[in-house]
């Protein structure tokens, strides 16, 4: 039988070692996808709550998903053998904490120096001035069919990331639309309003347009194509039908903020 100083000898070499909390926290996140509070943590793997809340940052570091919901810590087991839209849905529907690109980020996956988001396509950063670069390129080649292609190509970008839009809806019990902007604003898009929706029309407001302040003066038309055509995309997929969508004000042509007015066609 140990003497009581060998015991607390023993307990604080254990909450010491942070290689063996971390190998314990995540076998006790294995077999509980559905999370758990840092306190039961704690106590299942037989450190204090004072010692969890210390590693809590390290653990996150170390790809162990952790929020605070009202002061309370839970965890999730790693992100690379966890439903990762799941996680990010669960953020997003706290309703006291408003998400962030830090929430978007931890639902990312970094495998070989790649990133890959939940719903496991590629994605990088890249700095804004490349899309605005692009644009220009673009109409200097094509002229004014510009507004054409980068429509088209919003609608195929909306359909493509329908799937994980449609994850994140159904788990925080939201439309397609709303999820779909707010994923946008946490990949750093800015502010999107929705100013008016119904089954055959929609308006929505975005206050930090991406193009319109690279070219800002020096445009007389819209500039903001890309986005048109993927809420027009997003609307057939959230109410069906075919749907136009204009950008009527733009901030690039001296507008306050950008407002995109869409209606059903068929």
């Amino acid at each position: 039988m140990q003497s009581p100083d060998a015991e607390n000898a023993q307990s604080r070499r254990r909450w010491q070692d942070y290689g063996f909390i971390k190998e314990e926290v995540a076998k006790v996140l294995d077999g509980h996808p559905e999370g758990l509070t840092g306190a039961r943590i704690a106590e299942l793997v037989g450190i204090t709550q004072g010692a969890m809340s210390k590693y809590l940052s390290m653990l996150k570091v170390d790809g162990i998903i952790t929020s605070r919901k009202v002061g309370v810590a839970k965890l999730w087991k790693l992100v690379s053998q966890s439903d990762r839209a799941g996680i990010l849905a669960d953020k997003i529907g706290e309703a006291d904490e408003e998400a962030t690109f830090k929430d978007y980020a931890v639902s990312l996956l970094e495998e070989n120096n790649r990133l890959f988001e939940a719903d496991g396509k590629r994605v990088m950063v890249m700095p804004t001035s490349m899309l605005s670069n692009l644009y220009k390129y673009t109409k200097s080649v094509i002229g004014t069919e510009v507004h054409a292609f980068f429509y088209e190509w919003g609608k195929d970008y909306a359909n493509e990331v329908n799937k994980l839009v449609d994850d994140v809806a159904k788990k925080t019990e939201s439309d397609f639309i709303e999820s779909f902007l707010l994923l946008w604003k946490l990949k750093g898009w800015g502010r999107f309003e929705i100013i008016a929706m119904d089954e055959n029309a929609i308006e929505v407001a975005w206050y930090d347009s991406v193009l319109a302040e690279e070219m800002r003066g020096t445009e007389k038309a819209p500039v903001d194509d890309f986005v048109a055509g993927a809420l027009a995309a997003a609307a057939a997929h959230s109410m069906g039908g075919s749907w136009r969508v204009t950008e009527t004000s733009c901030r690039a042509t001296g507008a306050p903020h950008c407002l995109f007015v869409g209606t059903k066609t068929s």
